[in-house]
């Protein structure tokens, strides 16, 4: 397997703060499909791999089913993350965007309650630090990189932002 029992707890816990409809992941030999309440169009050639691994949340199986000695595959989907509050293709003259420097959860504040690190209207430096991106248990700190006013958040607490995703817009300072 191509996939360390730490690398597969913390694709667990990201699943168990997203929402989805279903998810898959595949790591070398490994694959991983996750499916809440649907099936895979190829459930038969999942149910068939010795890598793959399926589950569905919030679904019984009817009496019949469990009386029945060959019963149908898990139900499953593939994963769909919510969609993201889209930002601009391109910014707006005199607006830098900051952008998530890698993949992970993104955090806009130091600890739950606390405020976050920076909101609409607020002035930045180059190396204030605007959110925290979570991978793997590590909070990795991202700095605004430009001075300017905030004048967007694209992410919500807890989303999962992928590299390269616009996650502030700052009017640059002149």
């Amino acid at each position: 397997m191509d996939l360390d029992l730490e690398e597969l707890a913390a694709v667990i816990e990201q699943l168990d703060k997203t929402e989805f409809i279903d998810f898959s992941f595949e790591k070398g030999d490994f694959r991983l499909r996750v499916s809440r309440g649907g099936h895979f169009a190829d459930a038969a050639s999942a149910a068939s791999s010795p890598h793959t691994a399926s589950r569905a949340h919030d679904a019984a199986p009817s009496p019949a089913a469990a009386a029945s000695p060959q019963t149908a595959p898990a139900p499953a989907l593939r994963a769909v993350p919510a969609p993201p509050v889209q930002a601009p293709s391109t910014p707006e003259a005199g607006h830098a965007v900051v952008t998530a420097p890698m993949l992970g959860t993104f955090y806009s504040s130091p600890k739950p309650g606390s405020p976050a690190f920076v909101a609409v209207g607020d002035t930045v430096e180059p190396d204030a630090v605007v959110c925290i991106v979570e991978v793997m248990k590590l909070m990795n700190s991202v700095q605004a990189g430009v001075s300017g006013t905030v004048t967007e958040v694209y992410a919500k607490d807890g989303d999962l932002v992928e590299f390269g995703q616009p996650l502030f817009a700052v009017r640059e300072s002149a």
